[in-house]
């Protein structure tokens, strides 16, 4: 039982370690309130296919502002306009609310540290 608990524990280390060593797949990400909107914007590390989410604490996606998209790395900025409005077309709950990128080639999934605070009935006009 032991060496069960023991392989796992070093199975899970190796695998959190080359996470680590792969380094970050996208940076400068802001989550930024526009007039009327939100606009999440971030940089990729590398060229990759992927999509883009607005998630809520729990990891449930409320809004795919990108879907197998193919987007640039290095010094291109992505940036998506969105009024708010989840896959239902009805605005998202208040709350706070992550950007999610899942890259399809690097088969990866990033989930932003920041934050975005959704109001009631969406952005501040």
């Amino acid at each position: 039982m032991v060496a069960v608990l023991v392989a796992g524990t070093v199975t899970a280390m190796i695998v959190t370690q080359k996470a680590r060593d792969e380094g970050p797949v996208a940076f400068n990400i802001k989550l930024k309130t526009k007039p009327g909107r939100y606009r999440p914007c971030f940089r990729l590390t590398k060229d990759d296919t992927l999509d883009v989410a607005i998630v809520d604490a729990d990891g449930r996606v409320g809004k795919m502002l990108a879907d197998g998209e193919r987007l640039e790395g290095d010094d291109a900025s992505h940036c998506f306009d969105w009024d708010g409005r989840g896959d239902t077309g009805e605005f998202l709950p208040a709350g706070r609310y992550r950007l999610q990128l899942t890259l399809e080639e690097a088969d990866r999934v990033a989930t932003s540290g920041e934050r975005l605070r959704i109001q009631e009935g969406g952005p501040p006009g």
